[in-house]
């Protein structure tokens, strides 16, 4: 899998700009539901006093307060959450569910508070991807897997932003403080593939990919699954929690966007920057062609003459190790001449004693071991 994706990580680097472009035009035509912390209203936590449904009480409010887009979210035990878009006195509120349920809390946020926590919103994800750049740009000095990680950091929240559109989670100081974690996450996962691909040299790119991928698939799925089970908990146990499953359901988003930004988007832009800064190498320490075939031929022609030259010189040795052979056969053939001419002489000479015959033999003995060392050393 990992080899195609190798093969076509070019095309690969679309699928996740292709997803962040859709996200941008779903957060257009559908737009991003605001909490009250954000858009301003009524905020109450009510007891229920009587067998009261949320909806039934939904409608009460509806019917009594002159309001929009009333939601009541039940928290469990008998107790609700309220918000209303419009800030309501809190005494008109009472006498509207007067007999029917009882105020714990009772919050109005005006739109100058609401204004100041965007601004506040804004400028902490202008400040978080500022010196989320600063700090790629210090650790690796390179502009291309830089803007690579951020680039992908972007993905990321403009593909939660868009499933937040689709599955209607509220943008709220908690959503956000999750998009803020999802950066950090998001960030962990391109700084270990950067820095496996670009600082480590050992094994081939395709094996460090390999193992980059193997330890951040691991954190995202772990990341995941805990989120998930989160999520699951707050939905089903405690449903009054609604900013822990809203936070969760943002980075189990964010965090599925980050598998694809990363191993599709950022692997390709790297495994590209890579192949291109080789082929740059090899472009300026290569020789052109003709320079290589006269250098070739220079080679060759020095080789020939060097074998040439040894050539000779093996030529002259031989001849010089032929004529020592030839010195030396004439001067054995001299010497074994005389050698026998005396042992003739012995032979033809009276016995002498037995004594001397020992001595004459062993005389001989060594004549003859003598002949033959020489005739071996022919």
């Amino acid at each position: 899998m990992l080899e195609k994706m190798m093969e076509n990580h070019k095309i690969l680097i679309a699928i996740p700009i292709i997803l962040a472009l859709l996200s941008l035009v779903l957060i257009g035509v559908n737009g991003l539901e605001q909490g009250v912390d954000l858009k301003g209203g009524s905020q109450a936590e009510l007891q229920l006093l009587c067998s009261v449904t949320p909806t039934e009480l939904e409608q009460t409010l509806d019917a009594k307060l002159n309001t929009n887009n009333i939601k009541v979210t039940n928290n469990g035990n008998n107790k609700v959450t309220v918000e209303l878009e419009n800030n309501v006195n809190s005494s008109t509120f009472t006498s509207a569910i007067n007999g029917k349920a009882k105020v714990i809390s009772y919050n109005e946020i005006g739109p100058v508070l609401s204004e100041e926590a965007m601004g506040q919103i804004y400028v902490a994800m202008i400040f978080a991807f500022l010196f989320m750049a600063v700090t790629v740009f210090i650790v690796f000095r390179e502009p291309v897997p830089s803007i690579a990680i951020i680039l992908a950091a972007l993905c990321d929240i403009l593909i939660a932003l868009g499933g937040m559109s689709i599955f209607k989670i509220p943008l709220s100081i908690a959503s956000v403080g999750a998009l803020l974690m999802l950066i950090g996450y998001s960030v962990d996962t391109d700084i270990l593939l950067t820095t496996r691909l670009l600082k480590r040299r050992e094994g081939t790119v395709e094996s460090r990919a390999k193992n980059a991928m193997y330890t951040g698939l691991t954190m995202s799925f772990a990341a995941i699954a805990a989120m998930g089970i989160l999520f699951v908990v707050t939905k089903l146990i405690m449903p009054e929690a609604t900013t822990l499953s809203n936070i969760s359901a943002v980075l189990v988003i964010g965090l599925v966007g980050d598998i694809l930004s990363t191993w599709l988007m950022n692997l390709g832009i790297l495994k590209t920057y890579i192949d291109w800064r080789q082929s740059k190498k090899q472009d300026k320490y290569n020789i052109s062609p003709s320079a290589t075939k006269s250098k070739s031929s220079d080679n060759s022609k020095e080789e020939s003459d060097e074998t040439s030259d040894k050539k000779s010189k093996l030529s002259f040795k031989d001849k010089l190790k032929k004529k020592a052979e030839v010195e030396d056969d004439e001067v054995m053939n001299k010497i074994e001449e005389e050698l026998e001419k005396i042992d003739n002489m012995e032979e033809s000479s009276p016995a002498p004693k037995k004594s001397k015959n020992k001595k004459s033999g062993k005389k001989v003995n060594k004549r003859k071991a003598k002949k033959q060392k020489g005739k071996g050393g022919k």
